[in-house]
C-alpha cells in the first residue's frame, strides 16, 4: 500500500491557500450583499432556535440554524432547556443530544477571545484549510505517476466549488470532521494505527458518521498485518472510536438518563433507520419539491450521482475508501434525503475520484460541474444567510 504522505511529493501550499481564500472570499460577498437584499427567512419560519448574539455582517452570515445548537452546547452545556422555554417549537429537553461535543467544547474554549460565533468560524474556517491539504497528499497519492500535483489540486477544487461548501466555513462541524478523516486514513496509509485511531476517536466525537471509521481502519490494518507489514496487537487501535462514542453514550446515560440518545434524537429529526431504500420512498411520499426537508429534488439528484460513482469508485480507488464511503451511504439513506448534499460534503472519496478523473484527462465534464457548482454556491449562500433551509 503506498504511503499517502511520501508519495505526494511538495503539497503547493500557496495554491491551496489561494483556492481556499478565493472560494471563502466568493462565499463571503456574495452572503453579506444578500442579506442586505433578501427578506429574512425568520419572518415565515418561526419559533426555531435562535441563541446567539448579533454580531458583524461578516460573522453572523455564518450563524444559522444548526450552528445555533452548537453555540448554545458551547455557552450553556448539554442540559440548557430552560433556554427551549421562549421558542414555539416544542424542543425536548435532551434535543441538544444531537449534536457531538468535540465541536462545541472548542468554540468554548476560544469564544473568550473570540466570542461564540467568531470561534466557531475560525475553527471551520482553518480545519478546512487543514483538510485541504491532506486532501491533497491522499488524492496526489493515488495519482497516475506524473499527475500528482494536477490530480491534488483539482480534487481540492472540486470540494471547494461543491455546491454545499458552504457549510465548511459556517459555525457547523463538517471542516473539522473532514480534517479529522482526512487526518485518520493518512496516517493509517503510514501504517501509524495509534494516530488513526486517535484522530478516529475524535472524529466520532464530531459527527456520527466517525463511527464508520472503524470499517477502513480495520481493512487498513489487515492489509499491512496480511503483509508483515503490521502486528496483530496493533487491530485495537481500531477501539478509540467505538470507545469515544461509549463514552458519549454514558455521558448521555448521565445527564438526560438515556444512553441511546443520539439515535432517539435523530430518529426524530430524520426518521428511524431501514433499507437504503428508505430516503428515497419518504421522498416520493413526501410530495417532490425543487429543495426542502424529505422531498428534495435537489437532494435526490446528488444522491443519485452518489450512488452511480461508487462502482468506479471501487474499481479506481483504495478499498478502505470506497468501505467507508459505501457505509457511509448506507447509513444516510436509510432514513431521508434531508440534508444529504450536506452528509456527502464529508464523504472525501467523492473528491479525490474527481482529481483523479482530472489527473487522467477526462475533463469534459469539468466545466459543467465548475458552472453548476459555483452558481448553486452562491444561491445555497444567499438563502443560508438570510435563515432560509438549504440543507
Amino acid at each position: 500500500m503506498p504511503d499517502a504522505t511520501s508519495s505526494a511529493g511538495t503539497v503547493p501550499l500557496a495554491e491551496i491557500a489561494f483556492m481556499w481564500f478565493a472560494s471563502r472570499f466568493a462565499l463571503l460577498i456574495t452572503g453579506v450583499l444578500s442579506s442586505y437584499l433578501l427578506a429574512s427567512g425568520l419572518s415565515l419560519q418561526t419559533g426555531n432556535l435562535v441563541f446567539h448574539e448579533p454580531t458583524v455582517r461578516a460573522l453572523e452570515i455564518w450563524a444559522r440554524w444548526d450552528a445555533e445548537w452548537y453555540l448554545l452546547i458551547a455557552a450553556e452545556g448539554y442540559d440548557s432547556s430552560d433556554h427551549f422555554e421562549r421558542f414555539a417549537v416544542p424542543y425536548e429537553r435532551a434535543a441538544t443530544a444531537g449534536f457531538l461535543p468535540l465541536y462545541p467544547l472548542m468554540i468554548r474554549t476560544l469564544a473568550p477571545v473570540f466570542g461564540g460565533v467568531g470561534a466557531g468560524v475560525l475553527i471551520s474556517n482553518l480545519a478546512l484549510l487543514g483538510a485541504l491539504v491532506l486532501l491533497y497528499r491522499l488524492a496526489a497519492a493515488e495519482a497516475e505517476p506524473g499527475a500528482e500535483r494536477a490530480t491534488g489540486l483539482a480534487a481540492c477544487a472540486a470540494l471547494l466549488v461543491y455546491p454545499s461548501s458552504l457549510f465548511l466555513s459556517a459555525v457547523y462541524a463538517e471542516s473539522l470532521f473532514l480534517l479529522l478523516s482526512l487526518a485518520t486514513f493518512a496516517a493509517a496509509g503510514r501504517g501509524s494505527f495509534a494516530a488513526a485511531g486517535l484522530t478516529g476517536g475524535l472524529a466520532a466525537l464530531t459527527r456520527p458518521f466517525g463511527v464508520m471509521l472503524v470499517l477502513p481502519l480495520l481493512w487498513e490494518w489487515w492489509r499491512e498485518w496480511r503483509e508483515r507489514r503490521a502486528a496483530a496487537w496493533e487491530a485495537v487501535w481500531v477501539l478509540p472510536i467505538p470507545l469515544a462514542m461509549g463514552a458519549y453514550m454514558l455521558f448521555c446515560e448521565r445527564i438526560f438518563g438515556d444512553p441511546l440518545v443520539l439515535l432517539h434524537r435523530q430518529a426524530r429529526w430524520r426518521g428511524g433507520l431501514s433499507g437504503p431504500w428508505q430516503a428515497f420512498v419518504r421522498w416520493w411520499e413526501a410530495g417532490p419539491t425543487a429543495h426542502g426537508a424529505h422531498g428534495s429534488t435537489f437532494e435526490l439528484v446528488v444522491a443519485v450521482l452518489a450512488i452511480a460513482l461508487v462502482p468506479w469508485m471501487v474499481r479506481r480507488l483504495r478499498p478502505s475508501y470506497s468501505l467507508y464511503t459505501i457505509a457511509a451511504l448506507l447509513l444516510a439513506l436509510g432514513s431521508t434525503l434531508w440534508s444529504f448534499s450536506r452528509l456527502a460534503l464529508t464523504l472525501f472519496p467523492y473528491f479525490i475520484l474527481g482529481g483523479v478523473a482530472w489527473g487522467e484527462g477526462r475533463r469534459r465534464l469539468a466545466p459543467l460541474y465548475l458552472v453548476l457548482g459555483t452558481t448553486l454556491s452562491g444561491l445555497l449562500i444567499a438563502l443560508f444567510a438570510n435563515w432560509w433551509w438549504v440543507g
